[in-house]
C-alpha cells in the first residue's frame, strides 16, 4: 500500500506473459489502476485481443469500456462492488446491463475465492486512512 493511494492494482496478461501491471493513483488521478494498466498494454502493443485484466476489485464502466476499446474481451476481479463503499464508483448500481449491451460480448468473472484476501487488504486500508472516502476515486 502506497501512502493514500487507495490499494487498487491491475496486471494486463497476454499469452501467459504479463504485458503490464500498475496500481491506482493518488486523488485526483484521472486513471484508476485499470485503466492505466490497459492503457501501458495498448500502448506497447496495440490492441490487447486475447488479454485478460485481472483487477483486484471489479472495475467501473469507465474501466470496462477502457478494456473495450483496448480489445480486451475478459475482466477477472475478485472483489464486486456491492462488497466495499459506493464511493468508489460511478455508481453502485449493477452495471452489467450495460456490459452486456456492448457490441461485443465481454467476460467478466468473479474470482470468489480471491475475494476474502483482498477484501482483507482494502479494509485494512480503510482503517488506517480518513474515514472520508469520497477523496480515494
Amino acid at each position: 500500500m502506497n501512502g493514500r493511494n487507495f490499494p487498487a492494482g491491475a496486471v494486463v496478461v497476454k499469452d501467459g506473459e504479463v504485458i503490464s501491471s500498475e496500481i491506482s493513483s493518488p486523488y485526483p488521478g484521472l486513471f484508476h489502476a485499470d485503466s492505466k494498466a490497459v492503457s501501458t498494454a495498448f500502448q506497447k502493443s496495440g490492441v490487447q485481443k486475447g488479454a485478460i485484466l485481472y483487477v483486484g476489485l471489479e472495475p467501473c464502466l469507465m474501466c470496462t469500456s477502457v478494456a473495450y476499446w483496448a480489445g480486451i474481451r475478459r475482466i477477472v476481479f475478485a472483489i464486486p462492488k456491492s462488497n466495499v463503499s459506493s464511493n468508489y464508483y460511478e455508481t453502485h448500481n449493477d452495471t452489467h446491463n450495460v456490459v452486456a449491451a456492448f457490441n461485443e460480448y465481454m467476460n467478466i468473472v468473479h474470482l470468489k475465492s480471491l475475494e476474502p484476501e483482498v477484501l482483507e487488504v482494502v479494509r485494512k486500508w480503510e482503517n488506517n486512512h480518513s474515514t472520508d472516502l469520497s477523496s480515494v476515486i
